[in-house]
C-alpha cells in the first residue's frame, strides 16, 4: 500500500509470548524504532480447579480466542514497563469470533474491532507511529485481519516472522539468536504435553532435553507450537528486557474440564527482579535509529476526480451503452474503413467463465498541449497518462456490463485476476496507482505485473495500455462465506460454490514487510491460482523483502563479472519461488515450485545493457573504447539464461515445504531404510501414500527417475522451463531485472505432469508468400490504417536468408493447459550478411502474415502435440483453445552512447503487425474445421458461417531486443549449424481448457479426497 521512505517508529503489539516478542526484536534490528506496546487481555470465564487445596477454587480461565494468545497476560504489563520500560497500552477483548473466514470484512462485534480500535487509542497518543508489528508465522487468519486493521489506520504491518524458516530453525532463532527465556504456559497437545507434568516447564530446557523433537517425530507436533500446542511467557530477552527480568513466585495450573488435556497456568503473583543498568552503547543495535528523521509517504485513497478533459469526455461518448451493440456505436460512414481514432479491445471468453480482455487504450491520445481551467500550463505527460488510464476503467467497466449473462451476475473488477499494466514510462505509474487503488480496491485485488516500454512506443503515441484476465463470479466467491452458500440465488456461483475438489480462487495477498517475499507496492495480490490448478504469479522484481529495497552489490565487483542486474534476477526468481512456496491452492495442497513454471517472461531493462556495457568498458581499461555496434545483447541473453536456468534447477535456493514442515529433504536422507529415494514423493510419502509403486505411478501419472522421458529431446529433463527475455526501457523501482510466470499449481503438478514438448524447429523463405487471403470486407478493429499488403515477390525484396521458427511448449495434462513460446530469427545464407543494425521497419520487406500464421500453427503443434495407440499424431488444442497471444517485436533503435550507455530511438508502434495479427486470428477462425496434424498442416475448407469475433484475444507489445531462452541449452538466436541470426518477433501463446482441467484433476484426485 505504501512507499517506505528508510525506517518507521512502530507499537509492538505483544501477547508476552515468544513470537511477538522474537517479531518486536527483528523490526528493532532492521532498523525501526519502537515507541511502545499494545496488548489485547482477555475476558475471564468461571471454572473449577483441578487443584485440590480449597484457595484455589473458582479459578477463572480465559475465554477461547482465535485471534489472540490469552494465556499470561497478567504478566503483560510488568514485561512492558518495568522490563523494557516503554509506555504501555491495553484492551480487554470484548468481541467474539464472528467472522471465522480467511477473508476479513468489518463486522460490529468481531474481537478483531478491539484491535481497530486500541491501535486507534495509541495512534491518538503517539500520531508518529507509523507501524505495528506482531508475531504472526503461519496463520493466514491472523496475518491477514492484522493487515485489515493497519489498512484501515493507514499503518504499515510489520510481520518478520512470517514464513521466515522451518519451525525447528525458527524455534532454534527465538532461543539462541533472540536469547529468550519462555516457560509454558498454556498446553493442548495430549497426550504429548500434559498441564500437570508440562506447564511451567523452561521451553529451552524441553527442547535441550529432545521433548519437543520427540513429540514431533511421533504425533508431528510443530516444534515451536504454530499448530497451538502450546504457548509461552518470556521471562527474560537480554536484548528488551533491559531493565529487569520475570520471575513467576504464585502459579497455578488451571485445566479446562470442557476440553480434555487443555490446561493454562495462572499467574497469581509476579515481578521483575531488577537487572544491573548496562552501557548505553551496548543495545545500539538493538534499538533501532531514533535519531533520523523518519518520514512515511503514503498513498492517499482519496476519491476519484471528475473527468473533465475533453479527451476523456469524448471517449466516453463513443463507448457502447448497455442497450446497444459494440457494432451499433461505430458510425456506417466509418464501419467500412479503418479509423485511426478507433481502437477497439478484443475480448476471449471460454468454458467455465475465463475471459482475457486485451489492448485496453483510450480510444484517443490525450493530447498534453490542452491546458485545463484555461490556464497557460501545459498537461505533463503524467497528468496525460492519467487521463487515458481513467478513460480506459471506463471502457473496461462497460466491457464488464456487456460481459454479464443470464446465469452469472454482474462482473465487477472484482472478478479481475491479472493485469498487464503497460507504461510509456515509469514514472507515470505514482499518479495512475491512486486511481489504480480506487477502481481495482485494495482488498483481495488482482496480481500485476507493469512495464515501461518507452516514449511513443505505445499505439499511436499512447501512454497506457493494459490487458485483464478474469474468471467471472470469482469476486463474489471470495467474498461468499460457506455457511451462506445455500442463500445465494446465482446458479454460477452456486455451482462454483458447491464444489468443494476445486476451489474458483484462491489469493495470496500479504501486506506485512516480513523476510519471506516482498510486499505488493500498491493494490495487487503476490498471486491468484484458478480452480487449484493454474497460478498466476504477479511480476517479482530484486527487493530484498525485509528492506523493500533493491539487492546491490557490496562493492566494485566489475573485475569478478558481477552486476547488480544480475544480483537483482537471481533476487526475482528467489521472491518467486518463495511466493510459490507460500500458496495454498484450496485443495489441502499447499506450496509449489519453479519446476511447475509453464511459461513466464524475464524482463531486463535497458539500465542493465548499460550496466553490463560499462562493465565491458571498464574491463577493457581507459585505452580501449566500445565499438560502434559494441552492444552486449549476447553476453546479456547468455548470463540470463544461465541465471534462470540455474534458479529453476534449485527452486530459487528455497526448500519447498520446509517452512511449512513438509519438506522430506532431511528425514528422507537418514530414513530410507535402504529403498530407492524415488519412490518418495514431493511430500516424502512412500509411493505417494498409496499401496504400492505400480498404483502410484498409474494414479498420478508420474514417470520413476529412471524413465527415459521422450518429451523432450537430447535428454532435457521435465523440468526445464522455455521462457522468454526481453529487453524493455524501464522496470518498477528503476529495477533491472523481473519475472513473471504463469505456474501449474503442485496440486495439479502432481496428478497431471509437466512437461516440455520437443522443440519444433522449421524454416522458411524470407519471401515465402503468405498461404492465406486477404479479407478486404473484413471491418478493422485494430485502430490503424495500415492494409495488409498481397504477396511482394519482388526482386528487391529477395535475400539469400531463411527465417527460422522454433517453438517449445510446456504443459500440465494432455489438453488440459499450455503456454507456447515462439521465436521467428533470421539467418542469413551463404554470403547474407545481417547484423543488429536491422530495425523493425525491415519487417515492411517481410510476409508478416504468412511468418505470424506459421508461428500461431507452430505453437498449437507444440502445445497439443499427441500421438495415439495407432501411431497417428494430431493435436490436443486447437485455435479455439487460446485464451491470448502475445506478440512482441523489436521497436527500437539501440546504439551505443558514450561511455557505455545505451540509447534507444523509438521508430515503430506496432500498428501494422497488430493489423497483420488480427488478420491472421480472423482467417484462422474462418477455416471450418481447422485443425493442425504434428507436421504443421492443416486441412482445407472455408466456413459459411462469418465467426470472426470470437478470436483469441492478442496484445502486441514493443521491446527493445528478445531471446529465447532455451530449455534444451545453447544460443535461440542461433541455426542448427550455430550461424548467428537476428531475432525478429516472439510469440507467447496460452492454450486452456479449464472443463477439461477440472475433469482429470478430479478423475485423479478429488475423488479420492
Amino acid at each position: 500500500f505504501f512507499c517506505w521512505a528508510g525506517n518507521m517508529k512502530f507499537v509492538a503489539l505483544l501477547s508476552g509470548g515468544k513470537d511477538s516478542i522474537y517479531a518486536t526484536l527483528l523490526a528493532l534490528r532492521h532498523g525501526h524504532e519502537l515507541v511502545c506496546c499494545a496488548h489485547l487481555a482477555p475476558r475471564r470465564r468461571r471454572l473449577s480447579s483441578s487443584q485440590d487445596d480449597d484457595h484455589h477454587d473458582d479459578e477463572d480461565l480465559e475465554e477461547e480466542s482465535y485471534m489472540y494468545q490469552t494465556a499470561g497476560s497478567e504478566a503483560v504489563r510488568l514485561q512492558v514497563e518495568e522490563c523494557m520500560g516503554l509506555p504501555f497500552y491495553v484492551r480487554e477483548i470484548r468481541g467474539k469470533s464472528r467472522n471465522t473466514s480467511l477473508v476479513y470484512e468489518e463486522r460490529g462485534h468481531d474481537e478483531v474491532e478491539d484491535l481497530f480500535h486500541l491501535l486507534q487509542t495509541v495512534q491518538k497518543s503517539h500520531p508518529e507511529i507509523e507501524a505495528v508489528s506482531s508475531g504472526a508465522i503461519l496463520s493466514t487468519y491472523q496475518r491477514t485481519r492484522i493487515e485489515h486493521v493497519c489498512q484501515r489506520l493507514r499503518l504499515t504491518s510489520l510481520s518478520y516472522l512470517w514464513r521466515m524458516s522451518s519451525q525447528r530453525a525458527l524455534l532454534d532463532g527465538i532461543l539462541d539468536d533472540g536469547g529468550i527465556e519462555a516457560v509454558l504456559v498454556r498446553v493442548a497437545c495430549p497426550p504429548g504435553l500434559l498441564p500437570q507434568k508440562h506447564l511451567n516447564r523452561n521451553l529451552r530446557s524441553l527442547r535441550d532435553d529432545g521433548t519437543l523433537d520427540d513429540l514431533h517425530g511421533r504425533w508431528g507436533m510443530h516444534p515451536a507450537g504454530e499448530g497451538g500446542e502450546y504457548e509461552t511467557l518470556v521471562v527474560d530477552c537480554p536484548a528488551l528486557f533491559r531493565f529487569g527480568r520475570l520471575k513467576l513466585e504464585e502459579v497455578v495450573v488451571v485445566c479446562d474440564e470442557s476440553d480434555e488435556g487443555v490446561g493454562i497456568l495462572r499467574i497469581r503473583k509476579c515481578r521483575v527482579e531488577k537487572k544491573m543498568e548496562k552501557q548505553e552503547s551496548g543495545n545500539e543495535s538493538e534499538k533501532g535509529n531514533g535519531n533520523k528523521s523518519i518520514t512515511s509517504h503514503h498513498y492517499s485513497t482519496t476519491a476519484l476526480k471528475e473527468v473533465v478533459d475533453h479527451v476523456a469526455q469524448s471517449a466516453k461518448s463513443q463507448l457502447p451503452t448497455s442497450n446497444s451493440t459494440m457494432q451499433s456505436t461505430i458510425p456506417k460512414s466509418i464501419q467500412n474503413r479503418v479509423i485511426r481514432s478507433m481502437h477497439l479491445p478484443n475480448v476471449r471468453i471460454m468454458k467455465g467463465g475465463l475471459c482475457h480482455i486485451s489492448a485496453l487504450i483510450s480510444p484517443i491520445a490525450c493530447d498534453n498541449n490542452y491546458s485545463n481551467n484555461n490556464s497557460n500550463d501545459k498537461v505533463d505527460e503524467a497528468e496525460a497518462a492519467v487521463r487515458e488510464f481513467l478513460t480506459i476503467t471506463q471502457m473496461l467497466q462497460t466491457l464488464l456490463s456487456r460481459l454479464t449473462s443470464s446465469s452469472t451476475s454482474s462482473i465487477t473488477p472484482q472478478d479481475i485476476i491479472y493485469v498487464h499494466l503497460y507504461l510509456s514510462e515509469i514514472s507515470h505509474f505514482a499518479k495512475i496507482n491512486r486511481h489504480y487503488q480506487q477502481y481495482f480496491g485494495t482488498h483481495l485485488p488482482p496480481s500485476r505485473s507493469c512495464v515501461a516500454v518507452g516514449h511513443r512506443a505505445l499505439p499511436g503515441g499512447r501512454r497506457v495500455m493494459m490487458d485483464c484476465i478474469l474468471q467471472c463470479d470469482s469476486g463474489r466467491y471470495l467474498r461468499t462465506d460457506a455457511k451462506d452458500e445455500d442463500s445465494t440465488t446465482d446458479s454460477f456461483l452456486q455451482r462454483a460454490m458447491a464444489n468443494h475438489h476445486h476451489p474458483l480462487r484462491k489469493v495470496l495477498h500479504v501486506q506485512s514487510l516480513s523476510t519471506w517475499a516482498p510486499v505488493c507496492i500498491g493494490p495487487y495480490s503476490q498471486a491468484n491460482v484458478l480452480r487449484s490448478s493454474l497460478v498466476f504469479l504477479a511480476g517479482m522484481i530484486g527487493l530484498i523483502p525485509e528492506t523493500m529495497r533493491l539487492i546491490q552489490s557490496d562493492g566494485d565487483d566489475y573485475a569478478e563479472g558481477a552486476n547488480d542486474w544480475e544480483l537483482e534476477l537471481h533476487q526475482s526468481w528467489r521472491n518467486a519461488a518463495s511466493v510459490l512456496d507460500g500458496l495454498d491452492d484450496g485443495g489441502g495442497v499447499a506450496g509449489g515450485k519453479l519446476e511447475d513454471c509453464l511459461g513466464g517472461l524475464v524482463y531486463l531493462s535497458l539500465g542493465a545493457l548499460e550496466e553490463l556495457s560499462l562493465s565491458s568498458v571498464k574491463g577493457r581499461g581507459n585505452g580501449g573504447g566500445a565499438n560502434d555496434n559494441d552492444i552486449p545483447w549476447e553476453e546479456l541473453w547468455s548470463r540470463a539464461n544461465s541465471i534462470s536456468r540455474h534458479a529453476v534447477s534449485c527452486n530459487g535456493g528455497v526448500v519447498m515445504g520446509k517452512v511449512d514442515g513438509l519438506s522430506s529433504s532431511e528425514s528422507n536422507s537418514n530414513s530410507n531404510d535402504g529403498i530407492d529415494p524415488t519412490l518418495y514423493d514431493e511430500d516424502g510419502m512412500l509411493y505417494g501414500g498409496y499401496e504400492d509403486e505400480e498404483t502410484w505411478r498409474e494414479i498420478s501419472g508420474s514417470l520413476p527417475a529412471t524413465a527415459t522421458v521422450t518429451a523432450t529431446a537430447n535428454d532435457a529433463s521435465e523440468s526445464e522451463t522455455p521462457l522468454l527475455a526481453v529487453c524493455l526501457a524501464e522496470l518498477p523501482m528503476k529495477a533491472k531485472a523481473e519475472v513473471e510466470l504463469i505456474c501449474a499449481s503442485r496440486r495439479a503438478a502432481s496428478c497431471l505432469r509437466v512437461v516440455t514438448s520437443t522443440p519444433c524447429v522449421q524454416s522458411i523463405a524470407a519471401t515465402n508468400p503468405a498461404n492465406m487471403p486477404v479479407n478486404a470486407n473484413m471491418l478493422w478493429d485494430t485502430g490503424y490504417d495500415f492494409v495488409p499488403s498481397q504477396n511482394n515477390t519482388s526482386e528487391s525484396n529477395i535475400m539469400p536468408s531463411s527465417i527460422q521458427i522454433t517453438s517449445v511448449a510446456r504443459s500440465v495434462g494432455h489438453g488440459c493447459a499450455s503456454v507456447s513460446t515462439v521465436m521467428a530469427t533470421w539467418i542469413p545464407h551463404g554470403d547474407g550478411k545481417l547484423d543488429d543494425s536491422f530495425e523493425s521497419d525491415d519487417l515492411f520487406d517481410l510476409d508478416i502474415a504468412g511468418l505470424l500464421n506459421q508461428m500461431i500453427d507452430s505453437s498449437i503443434t507444440s502445445a497439443g502435440a499427441f500421438q495415439d495407440s495407432d501411431g497417428n499424431s494430431s493435436s490436443l488444442f486447437t485455435i479455439d483453445n487460446i485464451l491470448n497471444v502475445r506478440l512482441y517485436y523489436k521497436a527500437a533503435i539501440v546504439s551505443p552512447g558514450t561511455s557505455g550507455s545505451i540509447e534507444a530511438e523509438v521508430v515503430n508502434d506496432g500498428s501494422m503487425l497488430r493489423t497483420e495479427l488480427q488478420s491472421v486470428l480472423k482467417q484462422k477462425k474462418c477455416v471450418q474445421g481447422y485443425k493442425v496434424d504434428a507436421t504443421g498442416g492443416k486441412s482445407n475448407g472455408i466456413s459459411s458461417r462469418n465467426n470472426n469475433d470470437d478470436i483469441p484475444a492478442y496484445t502486441v507489445v514493443p521491446v527493445l531486443g528478445m531471446s529465447f531462452i532455451h530449455p534444451i541449452g545453447g544460443s535461440s538466436n542461433s541455426d542448427e549449424h550455430g550461424k548467428h541470426g537476428i531475432p525478429l518477433i516472439a510469440m507467447q501463446v496460452t492454450f486452456v481448457d479449464m472443463v477439461r482441467m477440472e475433469t482429470e484433476m478430479w478423475i485423479r484426485y478429488g475423488h479420492n479426497k
